[in-house]
């Protein structure tokens, strides 16, 4: 996930705050980590906030990752998401993590976003490795990546952009 300095994914509305520039208009530098991220994800996990703001702006009709989606929703919305992006609508978080490791085979399942469905994965112990690309800017009373939960990591890679600062941390059970 993106995350601003002080740890948040987005501003106190939901906005992205600018997070996502590296992605979607990235150096040099940063491309080489979006092509790399391309091609080992193999499926999705999301919660139901991020898939309707993603649907509302048309966010999946060219969607970077054409692997199937799991959003963790007790309900399923009346129109689907434009574009060709497959949605699987799942009402427990461990089951949309069972059902993205089987879709996605011996590809990565990734969280493509919500602080509280990363949350409820690190809670769960569904999470193997942490990767964070961290945004030079700070966002005031934005919405947290990390709740209280207390988690012991192994620092297992940086790369440095001047659009981001790219970790990679292991999580030690």
């Amino acid at each position: 996930m993106t995350v601003s300095v002080n740890g948040c994914i987005a501003g106190p509305n939901g906005e992205p705050e600018w997070l996502h520039e590296w992605f979607f208009a990235p150096s040099p530098e940063s491309q080489a980590i979006v092509e790399e991220q391309q091609r080992s994800i193999g499926a999705m996990v999301m919660g139901r906030r991020t898939y309707d703001q993603g649907a509302s702006q048309d966010g999946f009709l060219d969607n970077p990752f054409p692997v199937e989606h799991f959003v963790v929703s007790h309900s399923t919305p009346e129109q689907v998401a434009k574009g060709d992006t497959v949605f699987h609508f799942v009402p427990d978080v461990a089951e949309a993590v069972r059902r993205a490791q089987v879709a996605a085979g011996e590809r990565e399942v990734t969280i493509g976003g919500g602080a509280q469905i990363a949350q409820q994965c690190l809670a769960a112990g569904l999470v193997d490795e942490i990767r964070l690309a961290v945004r030079p800017m700070v966002i005031n009373d934005g919405i947290q990546l990390f709740d209280a939960t207390a988690l012991r990591l192994e620092n297992i890679g940086v790369i440095s952009t001047p659009q981001a600062t790219h970790l990679r941390f292991q999580i030690l059970h």
